[in-house]
């Protein structure tokens, strides 16, 4: 067996907190990022979500050995989504990402090599 440590940062204000919980995997499942599965958790206890509608999904994006478990357990990063795959609100990697790609267009498109013939 294989402990993954699915580490997220939660709703909280006005200072989120990293939360994170131990999904089993089989002996020999593959731990990078894009091979872990998605995990459902409950947002309202992590203030992310109203008690009525508290589905929201970990999304893994970057994996690494566990350096206190040590063997073949994993660190997991997830960035937090709702049910539907969008970005959750409290999900600021999100907003970074858009922010990042948008600036390097940008720069792309103003810094392009200039053929002549």
């Amino acid at each position: 067996m294989i402990k993954a440590e699915y580490i997220w940062i939660d709703g909280t204000e006005p200072t989120s907190r990293l939360r994170s919980k131990t999904k089993i995997l089989p002996k020999g499942a593959k731990t990078d990022a894009k091979s872990l599965p998605i995990w459902g958790f409950d947002g309202s206890s992590t203030n992310q979500a109203p008690g009525s509608n508290s589905d929201c999904v970990l999304q893994p994006v970057f994996s690494c050995p566990d350096p206190i478990r040590g063997g073949d357990h994993v660190l997991v990063m997830c960035e937090v989504m709702l049910v539907n795959g969008a970005p959750h609100p409290t999900n600021t990697r999100a907003a970074l990402r858009e922010t990042f790609v948008g600036y390097l267009n940008r720069y792309i498109a103003e810094h392009k090599p200039r053929t002549t013939i």
